[in-house]
Parts: structure tokens; sequence; C-alpha cells
């Protein structure tokens, strides 16, 4: 077969170039030691972008660049290297994340079909003896081929040869580079990771007379990521940011961890608080000092605290809708009612909810985007010991928004509801259509077993176009089909609201 002088000419320099490239790749290890700074932005969805520098000393030519320490939940797809001060003097020409991790188990994986050295002790003089041993499977356990047998398990301690080169001692991002000079380069690396995510949770201690309180927000980071981040510069966002998870067959499992540090700052410390900011369409919260965040670590840093913020206590009673459509009787129970205290005189009770609000703006001493998160409540008694009230979980607060914390129901304040008469009127006719009038007559009371005066919210949802014709006191509409009233109950005393109500059933 003739051949052209031309390609001829080609092929050897390919191969020659092939050659050299292979003698002159060398391998460069690059380890936490070497890293100048660090900072990482941790995301509300368990998201993280991570920014790391370091410095690295090149020989010109190709390289087998070593990151190590570096995520073992790297999204290596994300990673960028560059040179920070001369990014024409490095070429990045393929990049593999090494993240199946040295351990017994994988150890003898990669030995599957391959022989090993098991070593026993005598039991009673102590002498060693060592056999070789085909490692069969790994699977559910241990099974070697040994030289008239097969054992499961480990009958004694098993040597390895060597350490295969695809299993590394931490995670590492390998990378084929040109370096176009020698000499100290600085370098910066970008990747996206999971393995570490970030929640709020807030304290409040109310006061005797609560109308204030004691706020305290806590950041708790947990990191899963397999690397520590060294005096890094940590940053939160918050907010729904999209991403999109793609189907991987070479995504790792998650990690097993066996214990989990808690790194806290006690409640009295006083400490800097994190800065806010508006960025983009979510906020951006940063620490204000370096912090070092280990592997497999709860750590908990103080996003802010408050002292004296105006609060009020709110008890809220909400009346099932749908009663409009029927006549009660006025003994019917609603959903929820029952029990051997239930009175058809007085009414079915119906649950007060207790919330503290408070406004989250500079007024209050607040004023900063508050992240979602769970508010635990306390308060002191008598004996000046703290007690539960109960917890809400509360959505991402923007500045200037009212906070609104559910504790539970109400012990002492409370509520019943009767229909006091129901009656039908003559039907009217809308757009071709007949149309049902009704016009009923309800009474709540409201009683207060404590010694102080309490402020109570009645609510209760009415068709869209009801019209209230009378009320013992004053009510407003809460948007479309929702009436509103708000009364005082003196203390130790009741209250009694009737209003009637004519509506329209469509």
């Amino acid at each position: 077969m003739k051949m052209n002088l031309h390609a001829l000419v080609g092929l050897l320099v390919a191969a020659l170039s092939s050659t050299t490239y292979a003698q002159e790749t060398k391998v460069l290890r690059s380890q936490l030691k070497d890293q100048t700074a660090v900072s990482l932005t941790v995301y509300s969805n368990g998201r993280s972008m991570i920014r790391e520098r370091r410095r690295v000393k090149f020989d010109k030519g190709f390289a087998a660049l070593e990151l190590q320490d570096v995520s073992s939940q790297m999204l290596s797809e994300t990673a960028q290297l560059r040179n920070v001060n001369a990014p024409d003097d490095l070429l990045v020409l393929e990049q593999n994340l090494e993240f199946d991790l040295l351990s017994p188990t994988k150890l003898l994986e990669k030995f599957l079909g391959r022989n090993v050295s098991v070593t026993r002790t005598h039991p009673t003089n102590g002498s060693e003896s060592s056999e070789s041993a085909e490692v069969l499977s790994t699977q559910n356990g241990v099974v070697l081929k040994m030289k008239d047998r097969i054992e499961t398990g480990v009958p004694g301690r098993i040597s390895f040869p060597e350490v295969p080169k695809n299993l590394r001692a931490e995670p590492t991002l390998s990378l084929l580079v040109e370096s176009r000079k020698s000499g100290e380069q600085d370098l910066e690396l970008n990747y996206l990771s999971g393995g570490i995510t970030w929640k709020a949770d807030y304290i409040a201690d109310l006061n005797e007379n609560e109308d204030k309180i004691n706020l305290t927000g806590f950041v708790t980071l947990t990191n899963q990521s397999g690397t520590a981040f060294r005096n890094a510069k940590l940053q939160l966002m918050a907010g729904s940011i999209q991403t999109v998870e793609e189907p991987r067959a070479y995504r790792r499992a998650k990690m097993n961890y066996a214990e989990t540090a808690v790194d806290a700052m006690p409640m009295s410390a006083a400490a800097p608080q994190m800065q806010g900011e508006s960025f983009f369409e979510y906020h951006l919260y940063t620490l204000p000092r370096a912090t070092t965040i280990s592997s497999n670590q709860t750590k908990q840093l103080t996003l802010l605290q408050v002292a004296n913020v105006p609060t009020r206590k709110e008890i809220i009673f909400e009346a099932s809708s749908g009663y409009y459509l029927n006549d009660l009787d006025g003994g019917e129970e609603e959903e929820g009612a029952g029990g051997v205290t239930d009175n058809v005189e007085l009414g079915n009770p119906i649950p007060g909810g207790v919330f503290i609000a408070f406004e989250n703006d500079k007024q209050s001493r607040l004023g900063m985007a508050l992240p979602a998160g769970i508010v635990r409540v306390y308060k002191r008694d008598k004996a000046t010991l703290s007690q539960f009230l109960g917890e809400d979980k509360i959505r991402h607060v923007p500045e200037n928004e009212r906070v609104r914390v559910r504790l539970g129901t109400s012990f002492d304040v409370t509520a019943r509801k009767r229909q006091l008469s129901y009656k039908n009127l003559p039907t009217i006719r809308e757009q071709r259509k007949e149309v049902r009038v009704v016009e009923f007559t309800n009474r709540v009371v409201f009683s207060n077993a404590k010694d102080r005066e309490q402020q109570v919210i009645y609510r209760e949802g009415l068709p869209g176009d009801a019209k209230i014709l009378k009320t013992t006191f004053e009510q407003k509409m809460l948007g479309k089909g929702t009436a509103e009233w708000r009364t005082v109950i003196p203390a130790k005393g009741k209250r009694v609201l009737e209003y009637t109500v004519r509506a329209k059933i469509y």
C-alpha cells in the first residue's frame, strides 16, 4: 500500500509529539497548605459557590496538576481554574474529579480478582504466618479463595501490595495543564458544590408585660463536603434560586458520618451581626470576620441580636364558613366542637390561636431582611425560669413587613358562637337564575379568665356579596369575604358580639 510522503511525515511528527508529551508531563500535587485564600457562598437549596486561591510552582510545558482537599461533592463541570495575574500563562486541557476515596472497603473492591496477603497470629505463641488469597467478592462481606478452601469474612490481617492509582486519600481535582512559563503562579479555582447547607433559627425572649422581645437569630451551617475551609470568608444567600438536577451515572452516594461536631456560640455572647444586602432578587448575608468550617461539622453563627423589639400579643378566633347555608337551630355543633364542657345555650367553642407580632422595620430596631426559619419563643416565670411558649416557621421576611408567629391555643380566653335566628327571604332573579336570599343573626360570647384585660380578634368568612346589617361593635372587611372584629375583654369578664347578615346563595 502506497502512502503519500506528506501523510507519512505527519504521522512521524504526531508520534514524536506524543512521545515528547508523555515524557514531559510531570505530576504536581497542591495541598491545603498551598491555599492562600478561600471564600464560599452557601445557598438555601444546599449548593455552594466555592472560590479559592493557591500558589503553585510550574515548569514550562505540560503537567498533571492534582488539586487536593477540594469538595468531594464538587460539580466538576462547573470548575474553572485560571491564572489570576496572567490568564494566558496557563492553559487547561482536561480535568477530572477523583472522589473515589481510600478506605478498607474500597481497597478490597479495587483488588477484586487479584491476590492479597492474609496474615494470622497464633493464639498461644503469638507467631505470625502469611498466606496468599484471591479476592472473589466484596458484596455483603468478603469472600477469599485460599490455597485449598474458600473463606468468608476476614480470617486475619489483610496486606495489599500497593494502593491503586485511582484511589485518593482525599477528594482531588486532576487537571492536564500547559504552562507557558516556569515559576510560581497564583491560581484561582471556582466551582459549585453540594454537601454544605444552612438554615436560620430565631430565639425570642418575651418580657413580663408581653409587649417586647429580645430577638436573637442564628445561622446553623453543616459541612458534609468532605473538606475543611480554613479562615474562610463566608456569605449566605437567601431566596429561591433555580437549579437543574441532571441524572448522572457517576454521581456519588452521600457520605456516612458517624459523628457531627457542634460549634455553637453561647446565647449571651456578643458577636458582630451579619451584614445583609439586597442582591439581584435575593438577599446576601456576609460574616464580617473569617471563620473555619471543619469537615463533618455543624457550626452556629450569630445572625442578629436585637433587644426590646416592640411586640403585641394577638388572640385570633377564626370561625368556620358555610354555616350560612343552613339553619343550625342554635345547637348544631361545628367541626372541632365537642366534649363535656359544651353548652348549647352559650354556643359552640371556637379555638383561639395565640400569636406574637412585630414589625420588621427600623422603628422596631430591626429593618433587616430575615431569612426563613423557625422562631422559638420563651418567657420567664415567677421563679425566673425560662419556659418554652411555642414555635412557628416563618417565610423570608423583607424589610418593613410584619412578622406573625403562632404559639398555640389560648387556655383562659375563649369564644363561643351560637346562631340566634335564620330565615329564608323571597328569592330574586339575577341573570336568568333564581338566587336564594337568607338572613341570620349570630352571637359570639368572649370570656377572659385572666387578671388583666385581653384584646381579641374575631374573623368570619362570609359570601362575597354578604351585607352586615347590624353589629354590636364595628367591623372591617379583610379583602373579599372575610369580616374582622376587634374588641377588648375586661379582666375576669365577658364581651358579647351580635351581628346580622343578609347573603345571597348562588
